[in-house]
């Protein structure tokens, strides 16, 4: 039989159970500064350099329509007509002004408002995709500041013990073995802690990028929790659908104006004409109209490469349509089975490993069990403990995923 250990020994021992009881917060004494996630989400869309990008393609998107709906500039022309070794010349001074009555600058404009619409819902994609990844690089904060706290709970019963041991065995109390084997275990999981501390400090910096500070680490302040089961599937709503669908408008409107190409645009003549010879000279004026001839170019080229794109755009609208459905469908349901498998496994395998650690604990104080075993069960519920802890991180990523399938939070 192994010797008894003293009450304080089997008291540090039994407190090893608390480990996996709940979520902790454990705080750095000298840590970075601590945002909730509301507070994070706005410095990111205010700090981003994304959010400047987006800006200006809206902008530029923008300015087209305001390109397209300048009138074109009016013409101006001289010309000196004169026959060598004749005393005789004319001169004119023509002001040509540009009128087209096809259509094709209404049709124009138009055709930049769906773009620029398209870019805008587009930029509106690119902005929500951005900021569901903020809250994925949050998340990864709070789990691997959940996980280094609670693995720093796990570690202090288990310095405390061998501390304990290490005495003990000096005085000739206890085996040096049993030392040596509770060093052993306190390394390998000082190693899981420097893991989740590396994981901490790189996702800490990846806050800071995404708010704007590159270089500045930016700590998570809210607590790991279960995420709600989602409610029955209601359709997605996809910017990217919307802005594929504006550009098939878009291309429906370059197509018309293609098929006004065989109206041909005029251009109204009117100017003054001096002449002088031999019989004297004279003012008079000059007036005209003229225009192109659609013969080489009658538009039918730009309406097919037109028409092509709008079935183009429309089919992937569709298929952005239809894959957003399949998506939404497959996260909501695997959000809906990661939940049920957290809260059977708070339940179930962490209550358990609990109350076999007490056991263990009292079984190892009586000195009815090796210190193998009780390492081992120690062992068991870190681990079950870090287990419970991934399993809400992961349903809380499976929300993350079914945000970005529907285009909206659920």
């Amino acid at each position: 039989m192994l010797p008894r250990l003293p009450r304080v020994v089997a008291r540090v021992v039994v407190a090893f159970a608390a480990v996996g009881s709940g979520p902790t917060h454990a705080e750095d004494r000298a840590g970075p500064p601590a945002l909730d996630e509301a507070t994070f989400l706005k410095r990111v869309r205010e700090r981003s350099p994304h959010r400047q990008v987006f800006e200006e393609r809206r902008r530029a998107a923008r300015a087209q329509i305001d390109a397209a709906g300048v009138l074109p500039n009016p013409t101006l022309h001289y010309e000196r007509e004169a026959v060598p070794g004749i005393d005789a010349s004319d001169d004119f001074l023509r002001l040509g002004w540009p009128l087209d009555l096809s259509g094709r600058p209404g049709l124009a404009r138009s055709a930049a408002r769906a773009g620029a619409d398209a870019e805008r819902l587009d930029t509106e994609r690119a902005a929500f995709v951005l900021e569901n990844d903020a809250r994925l690089a949050y998340l990864e904060v709070v789990y691997a500041r959940e996980l280094v706290a609670r693995l720093d709970e796990a570690r202090a019963p288990l310095a405390d013990l061998l501390a304990t041991l290490t005495s003990r065995a000096k005085q000739g109390d206890t085996a040096s073995y049993d030392a040596d084997r509770a060093t052993l275990e306190l390394d390998a999981l000082d190693d899981e802690r420097a893991g989740a501390r590396r994981t901490l400090e790189v996702a800490r910096l990846r806050l800071g990028a995404l708010a704007g500070e590159p270089g500045t680490p930016i700590d998570a302040s809210d607590a790991l929790a279960l995420p709600p089961r989602p409610a029955s599937l209601t359709a997605p709503a996809r910017a990217d659908v919307g802005a594929a669908l504006a550009r098939a408008e878009q291309a429906d409107r370059e197509a018309t104006a293609a098929r006004r190409k065989r109206i041909p645009r005029l251009e109204l003549v009117v100017g003054m004409l001096a002449s002088s010879g031999m019989g004297g000279s004279g003012l008079g004026y000059v007036a005209g109209i003229g225009g192109e001839l659609p013969v080489l170019d009658a538009g039918g080229a730009a309406g097919d490469r037109a028409r092509a794109e709008a079935k183009r755009w429309r089919s992937e609208a569709q298929a952005i349509a239809s894959d957003a459905r399949g998506e939404a469908e497959a996260a909501r349901r695997d959000l809906v089975l990661r939940v049920d498998q957290a809260e059977a496994y708070a339940t179930g395998p962490a209550k358990r490993a609990g109350d076999l650690v007490r056991r263990a604990a009292v079984a190892y104080r009586e000195g009815d069990r090796p210190i193998l075993e009780l390492l081992d069960v120690q062992r068991s519920a870190r681990h079950t403990a870090v287990r419970a802890l991934e399993l809400v991180y992961e349903a809380r990523r499976a929300e993350l995923v079914l945000a970005r399938a529907l285009g909206r939070r659920p």
